[in-house]
């Protein structure tokens, strides 16, 4: 029988961007719950700096730095301090991202350029760069994106966001056929309409949005835990998810299924 650690992280050195807040904190805790080395990236490095103590309580290691995803000098920063610290990347957790929602007509070029980028620019060049890195040290590696049900169905009020993140869907794909004979594995999780500050002003800021949750979320007709999206995404980290590559794993409650 197969044994249970292999649905664990145990000294593995895992990144989680976006981290400060929302499902970025609750996946960065529950990833040294199972065992790994923490790295964690935001541009608020206030709220890091709590999370590395909160870790450090519990005697887990835990480092933080600046990171701001769009920009591709920052990246490169972010994961040479990682390997300055830890001298190898084993797991990337690509979560940080950003929306607004509006219909398609209202948006202007910025805030088009603003979304794409948190986005399709972030999860391609944070997923390039741990790869190279990943590819030098040998011994594979994860990729994990964190995308969106607006990726796999239309999403009124999110269109430049639904793009990016079906965009990232297929990106996975693709890095996960480039990336095979090196050992990593890259995949997606799809989440629905999770608990978190930005969710929860999205709801305030649209009657029709928070209807949607309502009517199409037909396990609960409310928003997910960020505890039920964080469980997958461990489990696509270990070695229990070995033979699954390229995949994107939809955790939404049944939203994408009528």
């Amino acid at each position: 029988m197969p044994s249970l650690a292999r649905f664990g992280l145990e000294g593995r050195v895992v990144i989680v961007t976006g981290a400060g807040r929302g499902i970025g904190r609750v996946i960065a805790k529950e990833a040294f719950e199972s065992g790994a080395k923490l790295a964690v990236g935001s541009r608020t490095t206030t709220e890091l700096e709590t999370l590395q103590q909160e870790i450090q309580s519990l005697g887990g290691e835990c480092m933080y730095h600046k990171l701001d995803v769009v920009d591709v000098s920052s990246i490169q920063k972010f994961m040479d301090a990682v390997v300055a610290h830890y001298g190898r990347i084993d797991v990337m957790i690509n979560n940080a991202g950003y929306n607004k929602l509006m219909p398609i007509v209202d948006y202007d070029e910025a805030l088009y350029d603003q979304i794409v980028d948190a986005n399709l620019k972030n999860a391609f060049f944070c997923g390039q760069i741990a790869a190279r890195q990943m590819i030098s040290q040998g011994g594979g590696g994860a990729i994990i994106n964190v995308t969106s049900q607006a990726g796999m169905v239309g999403a009124p009020d999110r269109g430049p966001y639904s793009g990016a993140k079906a965009g990232v869907n297929n990106l996975t794909r693709t890095m996960a056929a480039e990336w095979a004979e090196h050992g990593i594995r890259v995949n997606a999780v799809a989440p629905t309409v999770t608990r978190s500050p930005l969710a929860e002003q999205a709801i305030k800021d649209s009657p029709s949005f928070r209807e949607a949750i309502k009517s199409k979320n037909l396990l609960r007709g409310d928003l997910a835990e960020p505890e039920e999206i964080s469980a997958p995404i461990i489990f696509l980290a270990s070695e229990a998810a070995s033979m699954i590559t390229g995949h994107t794993l939809v955790v939404d409650g049944g939203w994408t299924i009528v």
